[in-house]
């Protein structure tokens, strides 16, 4: 398994092939700053407009990974930023946003957080935690090696901590060949680990308790299965969500999935399974990166979709129901629009917060070869 955003949300062997895909690949993440491209467009009831670190080059990849509400207006957003150290080397080093979505990320307080002595980290989903602490997750690299640890970090959000904050977090199991923690929430981590003979598991991760739990591949017969996005629904109730892929075919995320976790049995259940667009003839891989609620007891969900040549992002709204857990999906395509001089060729779902979707775009012509470009997405009429 290798450390991605991929998008990015974002991270094994076929995100490798498929550098525009997934999450594992959002280690070399997006953008930087489009002047031509401040003001936001419309396009399709979506509202897009560029989500940057500004004091990146712009020939740095970066973009952002996980959001979480951080009280009022503000949130908390995670990302990963491409760039060279002061030794000219290629690293990738963590991001932190507090403030508001509006601003395209110039409205707010931006933070560099990199594990301690790590040559590479990755920050995925945050959660914030009382008073004024955030807790984060990832995965870091030390030098020589391209070993994943998962990571786990929880502190202030300007980085005023020393290496107490940090934590490493392995799935236990002998043969371990990778760990990527992706989101947290509500005390649990969710997260996907690989070894010698398995190419992809998923796991939940209780930090309090310090347990570990590998999610079942049978419910859903799945060759790989990752863990994207958690959800805290109230006392030991969580829903998850991830992708999965059959047995009989290499590719990872071929279908995506939504799942109910009790913390106090340890239990998933009432395993749902989900193609974007409810269509599996043309759209070869889909799954889910984040999840969000829709203040109505369902969930708002975004991911990445590939079919006919194609890379796209998704919004997707799953309500509640009284017969089963998830209902049927309601879809949005999200891509990043192209204007005068800029092409885009692929669009990633990342991240979601209620209404609005953060991931990553590549677009021609671009100053440095596989950049990566963050966004915003706003979806109107989502109801």
């Amino acid at each position: 398994m290798e450390n991605h955003m991929n998008p990015m949300n974002t991270h094994t062997q076929k995100h490798k092939k498929r550098a525009l895909h997934m999450r594992l690949l959002w280690t070399i993440a997006v953008l930087c700053m489009l002047q031509p491209l401040c003001a936001n467009t419309s396009f399709a009831q979506v509202t897009y407009s560029p989500f940057s670190y500004p004091l990146a080059a712009t020939t740095d990849s970066q973009g952002p990974t996980g959001v979480r509400g951080a009280g009022g207006q503000n949130v908390y957003v995670t990302g990963i930023w491409h760039h060279e150290n002061i030794q000219q080397q290629n690293i990738s080093s963590g991001l932190l946003y507090v403030g508001p979505l509006s601003g395209g990320g110039n409205s707010g307080s931006w933070t560099v957080l990199n594990y301690p002595s790590a040559a590479n980290t990755s920050l995925y989903g945050p959660d914030g935690l009382p008073p004024v602490r955030v807790r984060l997750v990832g995965s870091y690299t030390l030098s020589g090696s391209s070993f994943n640890h998962g990571l786990l970090y929880e502190g202030p959000p300007n980085n005023s901590c020393n290496v107490v904050c940090w934590q490493t977090i392995d799935f236990p199991i002998f043969g371990l060949r990778n760990t990527i923690a992706h989101s947290t929430m509500g005390g649990l981590v969710v997260g996907n680990f690989n070894t010698d003979s398995d190419p992809g598991s998923a796991f939940v991760y209780d930090i309090g308790a310090a347990s570990w739990v590998a999610l079942p591949k049978t419910p859903l017969n799945a060759r790989i299965l990752t863990a994207y996005g958690i959800w805290y629904n109230g006392g030991t109730s969580y829903t998850i969500a991830g992708g999965w892929s059959d047995p009989n075919f290499p590719e990872l995320d071929q279908h995506g999935y939504l799942l109910n976790w009790d913390s106090a049995t340890q239990t998933a259940s009432d395993w749902t399974s989900y193609d974007f667009d409810n269509d599996h003839t043309h759209v070869a891989i889909s799954h889910f990166d984040g999840i969000t609620t829709d203040n109505h007891g369902g969930f708002y969900l975004t991911g990445t979709w590939e079919g006919e040549g194609r890379v796209g992002g998704l919004f997707a709204h799953i309500r509640r129901m009284p017969h089963r857990a998830f209902g049927d999906a309601h879809w949005r395509e999200i891509f990043y629009p192209s204007s005068p001089g800029l092409d885009v060729l692929t669009t990633t779902g990342n991240t979601v917060f209620e209404n609005n979707v953060l991931g990553i775009f590549t677009a021609i012509p671009e100053p440095t070869p596989g950049l990566l470009r963050g966004y915003l997405a706003t979806v109107q009429g989502h109801r």
